[in-house]
């Protein structure tokens, strides 16, 4: 598989602190503990926060009540992550955190109750895209929900969530894409026009 910056680029920039100047947000997303709050406690559920960068929403999931299991390409976030963990300190079972690539995700079938996707899926182009909606289908219970979140303009490094391009990769792997809710994606360094977009499982993913 190809992917457009290596787990060594992204190792390098958590290293060197640069998501401090790009990404990193030094709290839980808003977006994500009002999609908590309006759906509930997650107790005896399970989650995976995708591209779980320094841990901030898999701490609020674990907060939740979510069983839950963060990934990330680098493992230098994931470290950063697991540090989080330990100074927050979240009610309930500890997360659990692991490298892991999306598009061949370490997880048995069914593995989820919730996935949830905070700026991976927006740098990943139409072949990658493809492995994620296959890999994500797989994990994903039937019934269960796709919180995905990314960007809304088309500009390196990022491309956006559209309604004709989350169809064209998530239908066929029995998914029903809800609307794209326009919104500004915030990081503690600057704000990115965004899309989120709730995709429910409805049907069994795909056979190869």
């Amino acid at each position: 598989m190809t992917t457009p910056t290596t787990a060594l680029d992204w190792n390098r920039s958590y290293r060197n602190g640069d998501h401090h100047a790009y990404w990193e947000l030094s709290h839980p997303s808003a977006e994500l503990v009002g999609f908590l709050a309006a759906h509930g406690p997650g107790t005896d559920r399970t989650a995976l926060d995708i591209g779980c960068g320094t841990g901030w929403d898999t701490v609020a999931l674990a907060t939740a009540g979510y069983r839950v299991t963060g990934i990330d390409l680098s493992e230098e976030a994931v470290a950063l992550a697991a540090l989080r963990v330990t100074e927050e300190n979240p009610p309930g079972p500890l997360p659990a955190f692991e490298q892991a690539d999306v598009r061949e995700l370490p997880f048995p079938e069914a593995a989820f109750d919730l996935l949830v996707d905070r700026g991976c899926f927006h740098h990943l182009g139409a072949q990658d895209r493809t492995a994620y909606a296959r890999e994500t289908a797989r994990v994903l219970r039937p019934g269960g929900t796709l919180y995905l979140r990314g960007s809304r303009v088309n500009a390196f490094p990022f491309k956006p969530l559209t309604p004709e391009g989350l169809a064209d990769v998530f239908t066929g792997e029995g998914f029903t894409v809800g609307p794209l809710l326009p919104f500004q994606l915030q990081t503690d360094a600057m704000s990115l026009p965004a899309h989120a977009c709730v995709l429910t499982r409805t049907a069994p993913a795909a056979t190869p």
